[in-house]
C-alpha cells in the first residue's frame, strides 16, 4: 500500500543527477507544437534563497548569479525559496496566445511577474494553495497562467515558488485549445477514478455493516483514505473542495499520510490472517500501527513541512517491508496473499511509471500521465475481490464445520445410543448419584439384582438406596473425598429379605458442571461360595498330603530304624574283630561268625533299603508333575507284580494284614501299548479297596 511513498521520494530528492536534467529528461519545460502554433524559443534560468526575497531585488542580481539549464527539474525540500526565470521569444508573423503552467499541481506560493525587456511590468498573478483568495487566471487546478505574444516579442517572466512540499519545477507551454483539451481529459479520468474508488468504499461499507467483518471496515478505511491522500497529492481536494481553506490545506497531506499508514498495515494482517498463518511477523504490523500514532501524536510539534519528509522516508521503508511480507506469505501459499501481492505490483507499476515518464525514461503518454491513480483503482478492485474470495473461502470452511459438526454430533447419537444400550443391557449394575444424593440413573441388572422389577421402581429409592448396602455410607464418604474406591466388598440385602455379596467401584466426575458419583456393582456371591469350597478343598487336599507324608515318614522310619540298628550292630562287632586281633586272640570260629552275622545283618540292610526305595517311589507319584501321563508300550504283568509288592510291602505287619498272598494271572498278550501311569493309579485304587472291603 505504502508504495505510493515512493513517488513522494522520487520527486522529493535534494536535486536530480545530471542524467536526469539532460535534454528530454523529467524538469523541462514542454513546448507543444502543432501546424497552427508559432515556434516560440525560451530559455530558463533559477536562484535559490534562503529568505523572502522582493521582485526588486531579483532585478538586481547579476547575471552569473542565476543558474542557467535547458530543463526545470525537482529541486527537493528547503525552507527558502526558487526564483525562475523563463524568457520568450515569438518568432511568427503574428500573435499567439499560450498557457504557462507547473505539471506538478501542489506548490505553497506561486508569484508570477510578466515584464517586458525594457522591464515594464506586463501582468502579474500570485497564486499557490496557501493563498488566501487566490487569483486563477486560468481554470486549472495547476499553478497556470496565459501569455499573449505578438509579433517578434520578447518578454521575461518571472516566478518565485515556495513551500514544505518538494521544488519540482516542471513546467509546459501549451496552446490554448490543447490546455482545454487536457483540462476536460483530466477531469474526466479523474472523476471516474474518483468514482469507482467511492462505489467500491460505499459498497464495501455496505457489505462490512451486514457482515460485521473487521477485514472488510478496514478496507473501507484504507480506500477512503486513499482517496484523501490523493485528493491532496493531486491538488484536486484544494480546488474542488476545500479551496477557502489554505491552513486545512497545509496540514491535510501530512495528517492524511499518517492515519493511511493504519490500515494499510492492519487491512493485511486480517485479510491474509497473519495471525494464524505467520504470527511471527505480527509485531511488524503492530510497530508499523505503532509508529503511525506517534507520528500523529507528535505532528503538532513537527510542524508540516518536516512532518512531510518524516512520513515519506517512513513510508518508503515501511512499504518496502510490506512488500517483502506479501512475497512471503504468497511462497507460504497463504490464501489470497498472491492476490494482494499482484494488487501491490500494479500500485507500485502505476506509482512508478508517472516519474519514470517525467524522468524521460519511459514514453510519457495517457497511461503513465494518470498512472498513479489507475494502478490504485486496479488495486482497490483486486483487494475487494480478495475480500470476496476471503468471505467465500470462510462460508465453504463454516460449511464444511458444520458437515464436519452434523457428522459428529450424528456419531454422538450413535455412541450415545451403543452407550445407553450398554447401560441398559450390561451383565453388572450401574447407576449414578448426585453428591447433594439424588439418584439420577439405574440399569436393569441393578434393579434386578436388588430384587425390583424396573429401574424406574429403583430411582424412586433415592439416597436410600445407600441402606441397603452394609457399608453403603462409608463408601459414599470415600467417594466424595474423592477417595479411590475400587472393588470393595459390601453385602446388599435384597427386598425381599435376601443378600448377596457384591463388589463396589466408585468414581466421581464432573457432567455440564455437576459433580456426579457413578457406581459398578458386580454380583459375588457365586464367586465368593465357590472361593469357600475351593478353601474347603484345599484343607482336604492338605490335611490328605498331611496324613501321606505322616505314613510315608511312619514307614520309612521302621526300616531305616532297622537299618540304623544293623549299622550300629556291625560297628560293634567290627570293633570286637579289631581288639581280638590285635591281641592276638582272633580265632577262626569267632571270624567265621562275624563274617555270618554281618552278611545277615547286611542282608536286611538291603531289604529296608529296598523298602525306601520304593516308598520314595510311591511319594513321588502322588506329585501331579511327576506322573507322566505318556503312551508306551510295557510288560502289563512285571508293571501289576510291581504294584502289588509295593503294597504288601506297605502293608506287611498292619493288623489283619499278615502274611498277605497274592498270585498274578494276565491273559493275552505281555506287552501292550497304553499308559502305564494311569494303570498304575487304578491297581493302586483297587489293591487299595481289597484291602479294606475284602
Amino acid at each position: 500500500m505504502w508504495i505510493r511513498a515512493i513517488l513522494c521520494l522520487l520527486l522529493s530528492m535534494e536535486g536530480l543527477p545530471a542524467w536526469a536534467q539532460s535534454p528530454g529528461s523529467a524538469g523541462s519545460a514542454v513546448i507543444a507544437q502543432d501546424s497552427n502554433v508559432p515556434t516560440l524559443k525560451a530559455s530558463y534560468a533559477y536562484w535559490y534563497s534562503d529568505n523572502k526575497t522582493s521582485l526588486e531585488n531579483v532585478l538586481l542580481l547579476d547575471a552569473s548569479q542565476w543558474t542557467k539549464v535547458d530543463r526545470l527539474g525537482s529541486y527537493g525540500f528547503t525552507k527558502g525559496e526558487y526564483w525562475i526565470h523563463l524568457s520568450l521569444e515569438q518568432s511568427a508573423l503574428s500573435s499567439s496566445s499560450h498557457i504557462i503552467r507547473f505539471v506538478h499541481p501542489v506548490h505553497d506560493v506561486v508569484d508570477v511577474h510578466v515584464l517586458t525587456k525594457s522591464g515594464e511590468k506586463l501582468n502579474e498573478w500570485h497564486m499557490g494553495d496557501t493563498v488566501r483568495n487566490i487569483q486563477r487566471p486560468v481554470q486549472d487546478k495547476h499553478p497556470s497562467f496565459e501569455i499573449v505574444l505578438d509579433q517578434h516579442r520578447l518578454v521575461d517572466i518571472y516566478i518565485r515558488v515556495s513551500g514544505i512540499n518538494a521544488m519540482r519545477l516542471t513546467m509546459e507551454v501549451l496552446p490554448e485549445t490543447q490546455h482545454q483539451k487536457s483540462i476536460q481529459t483530466t477531469m474526466l479520468v479523474s472523476g471516474l477514478m474518483y468514482g469507482i474508488l467511492l462505489v467500491m468504499t460505499l459498497y464495501n461499507f455496505g457489505l462490512a455493516v451486514s457482515i460485521r467483518d473487521t477485514s472488510y471496515f478496514l478496507y473501507v478505511g484504507y480506500v477512503f483514505s486513499y482517496i484523501l491522500f490523493v485528493l491532496c497529492l493531486t491538488g484536486d481536494g484544494y480546488y474542488y473542495l476545500w479551496t477557502d481553506s489554505p491552513n486545512f490545506n497545509s496540514w491535510m497531506l501530512p495528517i492524511i499520510s499518517g492515519v493511511l499508514m493504519i490500515p494499510t498495515a492492519l487491512f493485511p494482517m486480517y485479510l491474509l490472517d497473519v495471525k494464524k498463518y505467520a504470527p511471527k511477523l505480527l509485531p511488524i504490523f503492530y510497530s508499523i500501527v505503532l509508529i503511525a500514532v506517534c507520528y500523529l501524536i507528535a505532528l503538532p510539534f513537527l510542524g508540516a513541512a518536516e512532518s512531510l519528509k518524516l512520513v515519506n522516508a517512513v513510508s518508503f521503508f515501511g512499504s518496502i517491508v510490506m512488500l517483502l511480507v506479501g512475497i512471503y506469505l504468497s511462497i507460504k501459499k497463504v490464501p489470497i496473499a498472491l492476490i494482494y501481492t499482484v494488487a501491490w505490483f500494479i500500485l507500485l507499476a502505476g506509482l512508478v511509471a508517472l516519474p519514470l515518464s517525467s524522468l524521460g525514461l519511459i514514453e510519457s503518454n495517457f497511461f503513465t500521465r494518470y498512472s498513479n491513480m489507475l494502478g490504485g483503482v486496479l488495486e482497490a478492485i483486486l483487494l475487494s475481490l480478495a475480500l470476496a474470495k476471503r468471505i467465500g473461502l470462510e462460508r465453504q470452511q463454516r460449511i464444511e464445520a458444520i458437515k464436519q459438526t452434523l457428522k459428529l454430533k450424528e456419531e454422538v447419537s450413535e455412541n450415545r445410543k451403543m452407550f445407553q444400550e450398554l447401560f441398559d443391557y450390561a451383565p453388572i449394575g450401574m447407576f449414578r448419584f448426585t453428591t447433594a444424593g439424588e439418584l439420577v440413573a439405574v440399569n436393569q441388572f441393578l434393579a434386578e439384582l436388588m430384587g425390583f422389577e424396573k429401574p424406574s421402581d429403583v430411582v424412586g429409592v433415592g439416597a436410600d438406596m445407600r441402606l441397603l448396602f452394609d457399608n453403603g455410607y462409608e463408601l459414599a464418604k470415600k467417594a466424595l473425598n474423592k477417595e479411590v474406591v475400587t472393588d470393595q466388598e459390601s453385602v446388599l440385602t435384597m427386598i425381599d429379605g435376601g443378600s448377596r455379596t457384591c463388589s463396589v467401584t466408585l468414581r466421581m466426575y464432573t457432567q455440564r458442571d455437576v459433580d456426579v458419583i457413578e457406581g459398578f456393582i458386580t454380583d459375588i456371591t457365586e464367586r465368593k461360595q465357590a472361593q469357600k469350597v475351593h478353601e474347603i478343598m484345599e484343607k482336604e487336599r492338605m490335611a490328605t498330603v498331611e496324613q501321606l507324608v505322616t505314613g510315608v515318614a511312619h514307614e520309612i522310619n521302621t526300616p531305616l530304624g532297622n537299618n540304623i540298628t544293623s549299622v550300629s550292630h556291625i560297628s560293634e562287632l567290627l570293633k570286637e574283630v579289631d581288639s581280638k586281633m590285635q591281641d592276638g586272640t582272633l580265632s577262626k570260629n569267632f571270624f567265621t561268625e562275624f563274617v555270618t552275622d554281618c552278611q545277615s545283618l547286611m542282608s536286611i540292610m538291603t531289604s529296608n533299603l529296598q523298602k525306601i526305595s520304593s516308598l520314595v517311589q510311591r511319594f513321588k507319584l502322588v506329585s501331579v508333575n511327576q506322573m507322566d501321563i505318556v503312551k508306551a508300550n510295557f510288560n502289563f504283568h512285571q508293571h501289576a507284580e510291581d504294584v502289588f509288592e509295593f503294597h504288601s510291602f506297605l502293608n506287611d505287619g498292619k493288623k489283619g494284614h499278615q502274611d498277605i498272598k497274592f498270585n498274578i494271572t494276565t491273559h493275552g498278550h505281555e506287552f501292550i501299548n497304553s499308559y502305564p501311569a494311569a494303570w498304575r493309579i487304578i491297581l493302586d485304587q483297587l489293591f487299595e479297596n481289597t484291602l479294606i472291603h475284602a
